[in-house]
């Protein structure tokens, strides 16, 4: 590779729309964001995807870096083949079937890569972040929903349909609450950052605690996920609550995963990974609980580290991944 060679990726998520370029090496040399703004519909989403991936070559040309491909993270099981978007996408309403390759490549005219979100995430983690060196992981993604990625002997499994890693459709308990899918009892319904409000929201019908008091101005409705775990490191027993059952939920359900694959690691991103060591380390001890005792001897849990940057990153690089 030349000495001016860069990475560069796009990571569409139902919020942000974040993108960059990486060295080699890890590097991030540029980075930015912009509005998804989903509520406009999935066609300005796609032109918008289009204008931002036009201003991400133009920067690297001004800055005369080499671009050889442009990757493409989004939400939905994703057929790499073609670059579309196969799979609903709950958080990003009509943009199953999406051609983004396939846009992409007919107006920059070079070579485009699109993937799940998760599993390009898997792919930067394994690459740069808390995965280097273990040819066996699982990366799971908890936020508004629950997404996973796999690599086995280093690399990326997709599936037969393209719809490996969904792990946050994996139900617990069939007569659990009510999931997006339309199933019940999936791990997204009780461990998503929604389903985690919502367990301390009806805890909470009975008065507030007084450090809840204190974080909501009184009022329930301003509580969020970032609160929820401030309560928690206060020690509030709601909070610490509402965190335990999370971990337990989660565990057991990623106690199957580790049943299943036998990964050397498990790493944990997303909104609900920042509630830091002690939520990470809580899950741990919850899949070693619930998993098959041989498969978890030397597995490793881990939080992610390349946050946010995760999705552009993994994006960039899957022009060296063998299809």
């Amino acid at each position: 590779m030349s000495n001016n060679f860069v990475y560069a990726g796009i990571d569409i998520g139902a919020t942000n729309i974040k993108f960059g370029l990486v060295s080699p090496e890890g590097k991030i040399l540029y980075r930015e964001q912009r509005p998804t703004l989903v509520e406009k519909g999935p066609d300005p989403l796609m032109h918008l995807v289009t204008n931002i991936s036009e201003s991400l070559l133009y920067y690297a040309a001004d800055e005369d870096y080499e671009v050889r491909w442009l990757g493409v993270g989004t939400p939905g099981a994703v057929d790499n083949r073609e670059g579309r978007v196969i799979g609903s996408c709950p958080n990003i309403p009509g943009w199953e079937g999406m051609e983004i390759g396939r846009t992409l490549n007919e107006r920059l005219n070079m070579r485009i890569l699109v993937d799940n979100d998760v599993n390009v995430m898997a792919l930067a983690e394994a690459r740069f972040g808390a995965a280097v060196g273990y040819k066996s992981v699982v990366c799971v993604t908890v936020g508004t929903g629950i997404g996973g990625g796999i690599i086995l002997d280093g690399k990326l499994w997709r599936g037969a349909n393209y719809t490996a890693g969904e792990l946050g459709h994996i139900s617990i308990d069939k007569d659990g609450p009510e999931c997006r899918c339309g199933n019940r009892g999936c791990i997204e319904a009780f461990s998503s950052s929604g389903a985690m409000l919502k367990r301390a929201m009806t805890k909470m019908k009975n008065g507030l605690t007084p450090i809840f008091e204190e974080l909501l101005d009184g009022s329930p409705e301003n509580l969020n996920i970032k609160k929820l775990f401030i309560a928690a490191k206060k020690e509030d027993e709601i909070a610490v609550e509402v965190l335990n059952e999370t971990a337990e939920y989660l565990g057991i359900g990623l106690a199957g995963v580790v049943n299943l694959f036998n990964p050397e690691i498990v790493v944990i991103g997303g909104g609900v990974a920042d509630g830091g060591a002690e939520f990470i380390e809580r899950v741990a001890n919850k899949i070693k609980k619930h998993a098959f005792k041989p498969a978890t001897q030397n597995l490793r849990v881990a939080r992610a580290t390349l946050g946010n940057d995760a999705g552009f990153i993994g994006a960039g690089i899957l022009g060296e991944i063998i299809i």
